[in-house]
Parts: C-alpha cells; sequence; structure tokens
C-alpha cells in the first residue's frame, strides 16, 4: 500500500522543489501587463521566421492583436546556405547555414517612437553533408533551419520582453 503512496508523494514534492527555484520550461517567461499585447509586422512575404515568432509570442500568453499599442516588425529577413568545406573530390563535406533578422518595436499611442531601434540577430549553424543519401541531407537541412527560426524566435521574445513599457 505504501509503495503506491510514495510516487505521487515523490512527483507532489519535486514539482513544488521545481517551482519554488524559479524552473520553467524553455520560452516561458513573465510576461508584464502591458506588453501583453502586440501588432506583429513582417516586411518580407513570404515570412519564414513569421509563423515561429507567431508561435513563441502565443505560448507566452501574448496576443497579436492589430489594435495593440506596441508594435513588433520584423524590418529584413535573410538566409542563405554556402559550401563550408569540401572533400578531395571538390564535392561539399558541409554546408553553413546562416540566418539574419532585423526588427524593432515601436510605441503606436506615442507617434510611432522607437521604444527598440533596429537590431539584428544573427544565427549560424554548420552540419555534415552525405553526398551518398541526398534525403537525408536535405531533411537534416530542414530540420536546422527550423531550430534556428525558434531560436530566433525566443530571442526576439526575449528583446521585446525587456523593454519598458511606458516610458
Amino acid at each position: 500500500m505504501r509503495k503506491h503512496l510514495t510516487l505521487p508523494l515523490f512527483a507532489l514534492l519535486m514539482s513544488v522543489m521545481l517551482s519554488a527555484c524559479g524552473f520553467k520550461l524553455r520560452g516561458l517567461y513573465d510576461v508584464p501587463e502591458a506588453l501583453r499585447q502586440v501588432a506583429l509586422v513582417t516586411a518580407s512575404q513570404p515570412s519564414q521566421i513569421e509563423p515561429e515568432l507567431r508561435r513563441a509570442l502565443e505560448i507566452n500568453g501574448i496576443d497579436i492583436s492589430t489594435s495593440a499599442r506596441y508594435q513588433l516588425e520584423v524590418l529584413q529577413e535573410r538566409h542563405n546556405r554556402r559550401t563550408a568545406t569540401l572533400t578531395g573530390d571538390a564535392d561539399a563535406s558541409e554546408y553553413e547555414l546562416r540566418s539574419e533578422v532585423s526588427f524593432r518595436v515601436i510605441d503606436r499611442q506615442r507617434d510611432n517612437l522607437a521604444l527598440m531601434p533596429e537590431r539584428t540577430i544573427t544565427i549560424e549553424r554548420v552540419y555534415s553533408n552525405e553526398a551518398s543519401n541526398i534525403t537525408a541531407s536535405a531533411s537534416h537541412e530542414n530540420l536546422i533551419r527550423h531550430q534556428m527560426q525558434q531560436d530566433m524566435a525566443q530571442q526576439i521574445v526575449r528583446q521585446y520582453l525587456s523593454i519598458k513599457p511606458g516610458s
């Protein structure tokens, strides 16, 4: 009978300890009330960062609304791939993926005052190319690109949350 009580009690104790030490799942932040609504504008159509940025904002309880006081503007996106290393036969053995996103935050109630002037986030990743398995290499590249978009979206959300509302 005691074995049945021990596991739930242990799980409850661990969850209390984790919450007491400030543990949170990755990507979850304390959002000030004033920043819980934002307008999201992207210059690139279609935007590669927008789906991940929307997801990161919504996960953190930030509503995307065209009537919000603050506007997060994705000004420019650049994504490219280049050969990082070559084999002896001059085939690509590694590729470098690079993504850059420029953004800013404005206060629409204060004549579009830039609360956060233009900033650029750059992420680079290198991955091995398997010439014998092109399908695996292509899916690996897609996975890495997706992870890069997630990382950039998290960085943008963190920087958005660093602004001082109404100041």
